[in-house]
């Protein structure tokens, strides 16, 4: 039926040329752009631009009509785009201040330390694409992403100063993926790319709806660690995007499709021989020297490590797999989006010692941690209903996982966590509320002890002024709690504080605007 569509376009455009041949009295001359467009001297129309590295051209089987032109058979569409978000934004939390060093003493750097509440933010994204079809039919195409990247060591005189922080900041690639499709039989991508939760949901079950990013590690929980909630849902989140993966995408029938990925590990096979460039211990508690991954011989640390004596090394996935389907439908003015996945890992095997004092966990009678953790095992289901501008929409996760796609140790707890979200759309208007709730084990020092518990709620809104020029403002409270677990210094068991500040809230008011391009 598509060849068929495609063929009677062909036929009817050179018809339509003959025939303009032949009523027109005098030749018209098309004239192309003037001046040099790379050199910022030719203005174009004004349009809906794509800041994104998923697009209309590779998020599934068949091409889907959007901002981005589709490929035809011989030709490639080729982007460049960009943004800038600026943002103010009102911090406070329960971790605000506290005093560092014992009191009454004089040494150097003891007194109170406490975080200014306001604080201005910037950041800069590019995005980089290429679609192609063959004459053939088959489409494909690449895609990259760069991001903006930024540290907070302000603190030597060489960098204290704005222009010495502004040259710590760096650009590094976030995505980085190529594709290939046929409507008839599906999609690969392969690379750092999205998985098939991430493509499933496409933030749409899990309540992100606004430029400042509500619960996924969103903009308003720019906080103090320990008090951002996890975003346990994985939409759109790093750490289900950010390894080398395949990703396989049916075509869909009757508005099904089905997914299937594949990694490894959880990181970029090139880790195998690559320097440490920062030249830091790999492992704690077991020397195995400093500077080097993999390259010079196999050492603790390495991202594609089997087995390990050091103390993360167990914590890392092996041939991390999901399977799962999605539906997307329409019931006259209602729309449904819902899905099911399943993933599952194996681990690597921790060779290291078990004792107490090798482990860290002196201070906690009774912890069950092992140094040793369990493989993925998890599921994650969503669903979405839209009718008339309102979308109400729901998430679920839970299995053997730890806080966002970590490994749950061996004796602890699963996770389980949901969570809610409406928005209403009107023209330009966008206004929702998101909240979630978790239960994981948090720190694994504390396995058989106790479990942590993260709690937060989101309420939003975005303006689009114009093509590209949006504004937002959002509010977020959160509240973090684990017993036995002072989550300010770390502190555990029968340390001394560890049954202070074992909840932290905190709350933000954030506003900003995105000029896409």
């Amino acid at each position: 039926m598509r060849k068929f569509l495609l063929a009677s376009v062909a036929t009817l455009g050179t018809a339509g040329g003959l025939m303009g041949t032949a009523f027109a009295q005098a030749p018209v001359v098309v004239e192309g752009p003037k001046g040099g467009p790379s050199q910022g001297q030719v203005a174009y129309p004004m349009v809906a631009p794509t800041a994104y590295v998923n697009t209309n051209n590779n998020y599934q089987a068949a091409m889907l009509p959007g901002a981005l032109a589709n490929p035809t058979p011989g030709t490639i569409v080729i982007h460049i785009n960009g943004k800038v978000q600026t943002e103010l934004a009102g911090y406070w939390t329960s971790a605000d201040s506290r005093f560092n060093g014992t009191p009454g003493s004089t040494a150097a750097n003891t007194g109170e330390v406490k975080v200014s509440p306001v604080a201005m933010m910037e950041y800069a994204r590019l995005y980089f694409g290429a679609d192609a079809m063959a004459t053939n039919g088959l489409r494909y195409g690449a895609g990259i992403e760069i991001r903006q990247n930024f540290t907070g060591q302000i603190g030597s005189s060489a960098s204290s100063g704005a222009s010495g922080y502004t040259s710590t900041q760096t650009l590094y690639v976030r995505r980085a993926f190529t594709y290939a499709a046929g409507d008839n039989w599906g999609l690969f991508r392969a690379g750092i790319s999205d998985g098939i939760i991430g493509i499933f949901d496409n933030g749409v079950t899990t309540g992100q709806f606004t430029l400042i990013g509500e619960l996924n590690g969103g903009d308003a929980q720019n906080q103090p660690g320990a008090v951002n909630v996890p975003f346990f849902f994985l939409g759109l989140a790093g750490n289900e995007y950010g390894n080398v993966k395949v990703v396989y995408l049916s075509p869909q029938i009757a508005g099904f499709d089905f997914g299937f990925q594949y990694a490894p590990n959880t990181s970029n096979g090139f880790g195998i021989s690559t320097s440490n460039p920062y030249n830091l211990t790999l492992a704690t508690g077991n020397n195995v020297g400093t500077g080097i991954c993999c390259n010079a011989a196999v050492n603790s640390g390495c991202p594609t490590l089997s087995s390990g004596p050091g103390l993360n090394d167990g914590a890392r996935a092996m041939n991390q797999t999901a399977v799962g389907v999605r539906y997307q439908g329409k019931f006259g003015p209602i729309g449904l989006l819902a899905y099911g996945a399943y993933e599952f890992s194996g681990h690597v095997d921790y060779t290291g010692p078990t004792t107490a004092a090798a482990l860290g966990i002196t201070n906690v009678p009774g912890s069950q941690f092992t140094g040793s953790y369990d493989g993925l095992s998890f599921g994650s289901v969503g669903a979405a209903v839209t009718f008339g501008g309102f979308t109400v929409a729901g998430n679920a996760i839970g299995g053997r996982l730890n806080g966002q796609l970590a490994l749950a140790p061996h004796n602890g707890v699963g996770e389980l966590a949901y969570t809610l979200s409406a928005k209403w759309v009107s023209g330009p208007f966008t206004v929702g509320v998101a909240g979630e709730v978790g239960w994981y084990q948090g720190n694994v020092a504390l396995t058989g002890v106790s479990q942590r518990r993260g709690r937060a709620i989101a309420v939003g809104t975005q303006y689009n002024i114009a093509p590209g020029f949006h504004v937002g403002a959002e509010y977020l409270w959160q509240d973090v709690s684990q017993g036995s677990n002072n989550l300010v210094t770390g502190a555990v068991g029968t340390a001394a504080g560890a049954k202070a500040n074992n909840t932290l809230t905190g709350q933000a008011v954030i506003i900003g605007s995105v000029v896409n391009f």
